[in-house]
């Protein structure tokens, strides 16, 4: 049997998204940072410090290429299959701001020897590529969705690859990404061309591909009771420019996917799916299952002390006013209106205690707010994320703020009859409530100092 053992096929993956497809052998790679959906990127970006590891697994069905034309690949009929492995970091940088690190290798590789077919083949399982990538968010805001730019690097590790080239060089991504949520629904929209620098052909039948258009859309819905988002994706590559070819394949190539994410723990979140091909193109699957962990962490910057924000006029918040590392806010109180809001845990878990660390920065809004000229009302707002009963939220976020205006009165000497507490439970998220860090965003207590 003919075989060209020494066609090593290139995992495929984006830099920028880790969902451009069309090339090589692989085109399902799970975005780094862990945010959202499953390959399709959304404009929401890690929060600064905040780190995701993620672990993933695919297996994948009638996906290396024939060289003959008498035989076809049957979706009824396995010919060969490739098991897949991805390990990605994501971190944050700064506010709008991440990079992530793709490390995609081949663990298995099998094929049926059926009528002395010339097929593509993996001559060594391991390490195939390593990829950069970085994404800034241009606007928008976490709740209801944004645009954002993203950009990356890939580094071929496969020696000899026909669909790369002898001596080939990096290959560059550049997307732009749009994403909207409505409710508990998200959109998610991600398109840009690939620049590749290919090297010389290394199969006389194969020439190295070229540049790419790609693109992917992705589609979610969050059932809050069952802490699971159910996604729908399709990825896409088109060739901007022509490669000579004898295989049986496309250079096009689309491919659908299906999931779910589901979160196990606030911190670990499973994915489970599978897919298919909707052309039968470059390294498309007939038939694909996946299963992957997300793990993320923000104890870099984990503080020991909860910090309060102030929001400025347009709603964004201005950092560390009180219980962090920069001095206590000491200007002149303002007229009119401000509104402070405090994060990280202020709580015990699923109860109203308030921690020693809150109650610090209660005591410095306390001195704050007694300051000339004379506040005329205190409104304590509590809000919780979505996780669990809309009504047991509602009742926790009126005791966490009662709990605060009890603090604010009995320990700090605020007169009761300025002092208000309001709980209005999940309906005024500032952030995503689909994923780790929105929803720590979303468990916050806001003031509105009235003078």
């Amino acid at each position: 049997m003919l075989r060209w053992i020494g066609m090593a096929l290139l995992l495929m993956t984006s830099g920028a998204q880790a969902n451009v497809v069309g090339s090589d052998i692989q085109n399902f790679n799970p975005t780094t940072n862990g945010l959202d959906f499953v390959t399709v990127e959304s404009s929401e970006t890690l929060e600064p410090g905040v780190i995701n590891l993620g672990l993933f697994l695919n297996y994948a069905v009638n996906v290396l290429p024939n060289y003959e034309n008498t035989t076809t690949q049957e979706r009824t009929r396995f010919q060969d299959s490739l098991t897949g492995m991805d390990f990605n970091m994501g971190v944050g940088i700064l506010g709008r701001w991440d990079f992530g690190l793709s490390i995609p290798q081949v663990l298995l590789q099998s094929s049926k020897d059926e009528n002395d077919v010339v097929r593509g083949e993996i001559a060594q399982t391991g390490l195939t590529e390593l990829r950069l990538n970085s994404k800034y968010r241009l606007w928008g805001a976490d709740e209801s969705g944004g645009v954002a730019i993203a950009g990356g690097v890939n580094f071929n590790q496969i020696i000899d690859n026909p669909f790369a080239g002898q001596g080939a060089g990096p290959t560059y991504n550049l997307q732009l990404i749009y994403d909207t949520t409505m409710g508990q629904n998200a959109v998610g929209v991600n398109a840009g061309y690939r620049m590749r620098n290919p090297g010389t052909s290394v199969v006389a039948e194969i020439e190295p591909f070229k540049d790419q258009y790609i693109v992917s859309f992705a589609v979610s819905r969050m059932i809050e009771s069952w802490r699971s988002k159910f996604i729908t994706e399709v990825y896409a590559g088109f060739p901007a420019q022509s490669s000579a070819t004898a295989s049986d394949r496309e250079l096009s190539s689309v491919e659908l996917v299906g999931g779910i994410k589901h979160d196990l723990y606030e911190s670990l979140a499973l994915h489970a799916g599978g897919g298919t091909e909707l052309l039968h193109g470059s390294s498309t699957a007939d038939w694909r299952i996946y299963a992957g962990l997300n793990w993320v962490t923000d104890m870099l910057v984990r503080s020991k002390e909860t910090t309060l924000y102030r929001k400025d006029k347009a709603g964004q918040l201005e950092y560390g006013y009180f219980g962090s590392a920069v001095p206590a806010f000491n200007q002149t109180p303002q007229l009119g209106i401000q509104r402070f809001v405090a994060r990280n845990v202020l709580f015990e878990f699923d109860s109203a205690d308030v921690k020693p660390e809150f109650a610090k920065v209660l005591g410095q809004l306390a001195e704050y707010v007694s300051k000339e000229p004379v506040f005329k009302k205190l409104t304590i707002e509590g809000h919780t994320d979505s996780t669990g009963p809309a009504a047991y939220n509602q009742d926790l976020s009126e005791r966490r703020a009662m709990a605060a205006r009890n603090v604010l009165i009995k320990d700090f000497g605020l007169p009761k009859e300025k002092v208000f507490a309001v709980g209005r439970g999940e309906e005024h998220p500032i952030a995503d409530n689909t994923n780790w860090q929105g929803r720590a965003k979303n468990r916050r207590v806001e003031f509105i100092v009235e003078r």
